[in-house]
């Protein structure tokens, strides 16, 4: 998860916060980090990934889904490669031309939150978890209140359905991070 449940406490506000919600805050953030990595296309823990790609004479580069790529641990037609950023691999020669013909294996992705450890601490960038954050705590308010006020009373109601879609402010923070080579 992108996030987690202790630092959910700390950043939401105390009227949002009860102890005896933790299970649904712990869904809430599932919900959330899913709903981000599907909009991005890839995801962000680090692991093991395989992946088939295509391969052309004519590029010299294959772009795999979950990056930063840390290391390759098996390559199916093993040509002299070079990693770059995003999730980039460079071939000088290009790479053996056919459908889904190269095999990749490769420990990819970021260290999340609730992974963390002193050996291998978080890398994830501060605003995947920010805009999980911030989802959650959208996602605790009426969905269909857009303002509200106390004195006389007054509530304006969302005209908006997001249509299963993320939040303007969610989707401002998550952009940079789409999978740029699905």
């Amino acid at each position: 998860m992108l996030t987690n449940l202790e630092r959910l406490k700390r950043v939401l506000p105390k009227e949002l916060y009860d102890p005896s919600q933790d299970d649904r805050l712990e869904l809430d953030i599932a919900a959330a980090s899913a709903a981000i990595e599907n909009y991005c296309k890839r995801s962000f823990k680090k692991q093991l990934y395989t992946e088939r790609v295509s391969g052309y004479e004519t590029s010299k580069y294959i772009n795999l889904r979950n990056y930063p790529v840390h290391s390759i641990t098996e390559f199916s037609n093993a040509w002299e490669y070079e990693i770059l950023d995003d999730g980039r691999i460079y071939c000088a020669n290009g790479w053996p031309t056919g459908e889904h013909n190269i095999k990749v294996s490769y420990i990819g992705g970021y260290v999340l939150p609730g992974d963390a450890t002193n050996e291998e601490p978080r890398t994830l960038p501060e605003p995947l978890e920010l805009a999980c954050l911030l989802y959650v705590q959208m996602l605790q308010r009426d969905p269909g209140i857009k303002s509200e006020r106390v004195g006389n009373i007054n509530v304006t109601y969302i005209d908006d359905d997001l249509g299963g879609r993320l939040p303007a402010p969610v989707v401002a923070l998550i952009s940079p991070y789409v999978g740029r080579w699905v």
